[in-house]
């Protein structure tokens, strides 16, 4: 069952940040509307991964969770390491980085690789039927998925420093 934004967020919300249903899943706009991303564990823990018996960090619900990736001031959000998750939250963490840079990507580059977006989608969203979920699998696609797209921004950011080089005079030229 697909959820609606509308009746979970006061103001619609921009269309670079993806709306959360009342079940805490992300999900965005376009192409992958009908795909979610939901939190891999039902675990609470009491405190933050970095928390020390002296300075007791209490730990952070997936409503803040994605609190942090939407609301992050300009591309804070996609910098944010998320030290304090432990690995299954930070899988989540770093799922919410990939959708909402993915959905970017679409807008930015029209010409984008479709196979590699799909291979990227395929392991950043929830599984659905027919294609049953193993725990294990999901897992190890997101991580994959997740540090696939982190390269990939990567060799964009090169890319660009290179044309923005080849526009500078005087400076030789790659071709």
């Amino acid at each position: 069952m697909k959820s609606d934004w509308r009746g979970c967020v006061p103001n619609p919300p921009s269309p670079l940040i993806m709306p959360r249903d009342i079940n805490n899943k992300y999900w965005v706009r376009g192409a992958y509307q009908d795909r979610t991303i939901s939190r891999m564990t039902r675990a609470t823990y009491p405190r933050s991964r970095i928390s020390t018996r002296h300075a007791n960090t209490p730990y952070c619900s997936a409503a803040e969770m994605i609190v942090r990736i939407d609301d992050g001031p300009g591309q804070a959000w996609y910098h944010d390491a998320a030290h304090d998750l432990h690995l299954r939250d930070f899988i989540f963490h770093t799922r919410m980085q990939t959708a909402r840079r993915v959905q970017e990507r679409t807008q930015r580059f029209p010409d984008r690789d479709m196979v590699l977006e799909r291979l990227i989608a395929e392991g950043t969203f929830d599984r659905v039927d027919p294609n049953t979920p193993d725990v294990r699998e999901e897992l190890a696609m997101n991580h994959a998925s997740a540090m696939v797209q982190r390269l990939l921004m990567r060799v964009e950011n090169l890319e660009s420093q290179v044309s923005l080089l080849s526009l500078v005079p005087g400076c030789p030229s790659l071709d």
